[in-house]
């Protein structure tokens, strides 16, 4: 037996010394499974020294995969990625192997093709005919059940023509997609052209470079890429978008079967166990050649990637805020960078980090100026809401129903965008005045009416509606104030009885396809919606859009509030106008003198840009300066102070980095545990990170309190 280093998928900062039988092959990063503690884990095989141990205390690993490895180059980026995001190299492994079972030894699968060679040996029923026409334009192996599937014939027949040998069997091995007909190639304009001949140029040279598709909306950016995810399937390699929400992967999977032919694997958290499996390992086997997923599908076994696409680049889902924190667009311009392969970001409204990285020469700006086809962009005004008569429970302006009830009489859509889910955030009582609030958390009890019941959305604490007020007692005194997006909804139903009406929130998202689905159709005529219907979606015949409440957000203590909500305004903005009917947006404010709004209803994209950027760098703020928070927290407020005072009392000198803390986070009580913050400021230069390990690496911390590093951070509450 033979000595080898074993890092484990569990959050552990180092390797632990295994035996292995001496005829296995101890290859850095091949996988393993290995007993530890009173647990098995998965792991794999690592590049440290062993430690001085006898044989006889090490334990035997359980099984051994071979055909299972991690290259050197995923190695270097798991290093890099736990060195940059200050977390344990074991956190980082878990992210690869997430589920033992992903590698478990599949049987034999056996998938089928077409024998021309036998067709006329065999009688042609009407059910047979259906599987030949079937493969008249099909190059791919399919197995039985996939057949089934996607002819709608009964096994037996499917069967019946294995047997007869029309269909042949071949074992599971890579298939080739790059000889398809690609089965419907759009026509560019020359901004697109030259954007993609770019990308494309990159992908040919095996060459590392960063891009940013900078195009208003409905300016054909997807196409744009598409011609490069063409050109990494000529050259047999594999492509990755990575999308914001899984929301958006339903209508992108569609027009990939539109424009290549083939469905492309699609990753994310609603798999079956089996599922998941088998597209992990089709990736890892090179079978999948084009994958879409969120945060998550950058951590797949690609065997050959040549592409990595970061759609609406600018997005701040993702940003991981849970477990292992990180920022999943910066990590892909890692991954392709020891890939040496393109990264494509793509944005109507790029962010800061990305604007200032063109600007310093670092990102290759793409510029897309105009929309494709006879659409032009939308109109952007406000309305201002100091002007409007207040009328109770009444949140719509008169000009915003005037311009609804026009789209509708010229059968025409309308879109309302609140980004506040539920009926009402605030619940009070009017004898005394108490707010109801969360039981585990600082925050209100925000009132839902769809599904009835008082919710947290810190912790996802509810209660059933209550009648009476648990300060003072008093009877049917509690009102809700406020509107979210139910509020609305009752609103538009009130007033326009006769349409037909739809509400999209995170709340009802088990409905998101048909709903899109059916405001693409034109079976809807107002759609109210929150953040969900802001990115990416494309509806005919929307041609007014108004947006209830623009300053939310503006003013939240976020230094990437304004940013923000730019985007999001701007975004939803360009839902509007996309085919030959103009579009309208109306932004209703009580600031429209705030350069978001100024920016937005001018038009003037850059003015914003400039303002903003020029705010940072004054203040030493990203994109100019770095910034790290450490967030503590435990049940114990007065434990968790005496910690926080001992970390202050302990922060080194430098010249270079400022530490500001410990304060109570904004958000000071979340599932029942009190949290403090501190805050790290420095140049962009600085190595925060080692700055980090010298100061917190060795404090000895009480283990109820829970310490969690986020490097770049995105959220401050």
């Amino acid at each position: 037996m033979k000595k080898i280093s074993v890092l484990l998928a569990t959050n552990t900062p180092k390797a632990y010394n295994y035996l292995m039988p001496d005829d296995f092959e101890s290859e850095v990063g091949t996988f393993v499974k290995v007993p530890f503690r009173n647990r098995e884990l998965m792991g794999i095989i690592w590049d440290q020294s062993l430690e001085k141990i006898e044989n006889s205390k090490l334990k035997e690993i359980i099984e051994y995969y071979p055909s299972f490895k991690l290259s050197d180059r995923k190695l270097d980026f798991i290093n890099f990625f736990s060195r940059y995001n200050f977390t344990s190299l074991g956190g980082v492994i878990k992210l690869f192997i997430p589920h033992p079972y992903l590698i478990e030894k599949n049987k034999s699968i056996k998938r089928y093709k077409l024998d021309k060679k036998n067709i006329d040996k065999i009688t042609i029923t009407n059910a047979r005919k259906t599987v030949l026409e079937f493969f008249e334009n099909e190059t791919k192996f399919f197995t039985s059940s996939e057949l089934i599937k996607k002819t709608n014939v009964s096994s037996s027949v499917i069967n019946k023509l294995i047997e007869e040998n029309v269909l042949k069997a071949v074992e599971y091995e890579e298939q080739n997609n790059t000889d398809k007909v690609y089965s419907k190639k759009f026509d560019l304009n020359k901004h697109q052209t030259k954007a993609a001949n770019n990308i494309i140029n990159s992908i040919k040279n095996n060459k590392f470079e960063r891009f940013l598709i900078d195009g208003v909306t409905g300016s054909g950016k997807t196409e744009v890429y598409f011609e490069a995810v063409e050109e990494a399937l000529k050259e047999n390699k594999q492509s990755l978008i990575l999308l914001p929400e899984i929301s958006l992967t339903d209508s992108l999977f569609d027009r990939i079967k539109v424009r290549f032919g083939f469905e492309p694997s699609m990753w994310h958290s609603n798999l079956s166990k089996k599922k998941r499996r088998d597209i992990w390992q089709d990736i890892y086997h090179g079978n999948s050649k084009l994958i879409i997923g969120a945060r998550s599908s950058l951590f797949l076994p690609f065997k050959n990637i040549g592409l990595i696409v970061v759609d609406e680049e600018h997005d701040h889902s993702y940003k991981q805020q849970e477990g292992i924190i990180y920022h999943a667009r910066d990590m892909a311009i890692s991954l392709a960078s020891f890939e040496k392969i393109p990264v494509v970001m793509v944005s109507a409204t790029p962010s800061l980090e990305s604007v200032l990285n063109v600007k310093e020469g670092k990102y290759k700006n793409l510029v897309l100026p105009e929309r494709i086809g006879d659409a032009i962009l939308p109109e952007i005004d406000f309305i201002d809401m100091r002007d409007e008569e207040y009328i109770k429970n009444q949140w719509i302006s008169e000009k915003l129903k005037a311009e609804i009830k026009q789209a509708l009489s010229r059968k025409e859509q309308s879109l309302i965008f609140l980004n506040r889910r539920g009926y009402a955030p605030i619940t009070l009582c009017k004898s005394c005045g108490h707010r109801l609030e969360c039981p585990k958390c600082d925050s209100y009890l925000v009132e839902h009416k769809f599904n009835p019941k008082l919710i947290c959305h810190q912790c996802g604490f509810s209660v059933k509606p209550v009648n009476s007020c648990s300060e003072c007692n008093s009877k049917d005194s509690l009102i809700a104030c406020g509107p979210g997006i139910e509020r609305i909804t009752e609103e538009v139903l009130r007033t326009f009885p006769e349409a037909k009406i739809a509400t999209l929130s995170s709340d009802n998202s088990k409905d998101t396809h048909k709903v899109l689905n059916d405001m693409r159709e034109g079976s809807i005529d107002i759609l109210i919606g929150t953040q969900i219907i802001s990115k990416g979606h494309h509806f005919p015949l929307l041609t007014c859009v108004g947006v209830i409440d623009a300053d939310l957000g503006m003013a939240n203590g976020d230094l990437r509030a304004a940013e923000r909500t730019y985007q999001l305004l701007h975004q939803v903005s360009g839902r509007t106008g996309r085919e030959k009917k103009p579009g309208k947006s109306f932004l209703q404010t009580y600031f429209p003198a705030h350069p978001v709004i100024k920016s937005l209803v001018e038009g003037k994209k850059e003015n914003f840009h400039n303002v903003e950027l020029k705010t940072r760098q004054i203040n030493n703020l990203p994109p100019y300066g770095r910034l790290a928070s450490i967030i503590l927290s435990d049940t114990n407020s007065k434990k968790l102070i005496e910690f926080c005072n001992r970390l202050k009392k302990s922060i080194p000198n430098s010249e270079e980095i400022i530490v500001l803390g410990p304060v109570p986070a904004p958000m000071t009580r979340v599932r029942g545990r009190t949290r403090y913050r501190f805050l790290l400021k420095a140049n962009k230069e600085t190595n925060i990170q080692k700055y980090l390990e010298f100061w917190i690496s060795n404090q000895k911390k009480p283990s109820s309190i829970r310490l969690t590093v986020d490097i770049d951070p995105y959220y401050f509450l």
